[in-house]
C-alpha cells in the first residue's frame, strides 16, 4: 500500500500570531516581486513591453503613475541580437542607465542558468527586476510543451525564483534576494 502524503496544515492561531513580512513590489500595487509569466500572441509587443519595463524600473521612472522599486534590472533577450537591442533602447530612450544589464545568450534550466542568475545577482546586490525572454529559450531542447511542464518548469526546478508569493524569510541567500525577500 502506498504512503499517503499527508496534507501540511496550519490552525487559524498560528496563522493569525505569524508576523509575515509585507509583499514586495517592483511596481506599486501592479507588479509584486517574484516569478511572473507575460504571455500573448506572437509579435504584439510582449518583448517591447519587458525592455521597456527594465529601462523604466532601472531609472526609476513610474509606470503609469505608479511608482517603482528603483534599481538594477536584468534583460536576457535570448532571441534577439545585441544590435537589434540597441537599436530597439534607442526607441525607447536615448538614457539608459548603466544599472539595465542584457545578455543575448545564457545556459539552460538545470544546466547552468541557476548558476549564472545566482552569479549576477551576487555582483548585483540591488537586483530588483529578471526578465527572461523568452521561457522556451532557457527550457532546453526535448521539454514537453504542456501546462504541466510549464508549471514543472515555472516553479521547482527554478531555486532562485519563490516556491510562494508569500513565505517567512529565515536568512539573508541569494536565492531570496532574487525572489526579493
Amino acid at each position: 500500500m502506498s504512503q499517503i502524503n499527508r496534507l501540511q496544515t496550519i490552525d487559524a492561531d498560528t496563522l493569525q500570531s505569524t508576523a509575515y513580512e509585507p509583499v514586495s513590489f517592483v511596481v506599486d500595487d501592479l507588479l509584486p516581486q517574484g516569478l511572473h509569466l507575460l504571455a500573448g500572441a506572437p509579435k504584439i509587443g510582449k518583448s517591447w513591453l519587458a525592455l521597456w519595463l527594465a529601462v523604466t524600473v532601472a531609472k526609476g521612472d513610474p509606470v503609469c503613475g505608479m511608482g517603482v522599486k528603483q534599481g538594477t534590472t536584468l534583460y536576457l533577450c535570448l532571441e534577439d541580437s545585441t544590435l537589434r537591442i540597441q537599436n530597439r533602447l534607442f526607441e525607447i530612450t536615448e538614457d539608459a542607465p548603466a544599472s539595465v544589464h542584457f545578455t543575448t545568450n545564457s545556459d539552460t534550466l538545470g544546466k547552468g542558468l541557476e548558476e549564472q542568475l545566482c552569479a549576477f545577482l551576487a555582483e548585483h546586490p540591488d537586483t530588483v527586476l529578471v526578465i527572461i525572454d523568452t521561457l522556451q529559450m532557457i527550457r532546453g531542447a526535448g521539454y514537453d510543451n504542456t501546462y504541466a511542464a510549464s508549471s514543472r518548469t515555472s516553479y521547482p526546478s527554478f531555486p532562485p525564483a519563490p516556491k510562494t508569493h508569500s513565505f517567512r524569510r529565515s536568512s539573508f541567500s541569494v536565492q531570496n534576494r532574487f525572489a526579493g525577500f
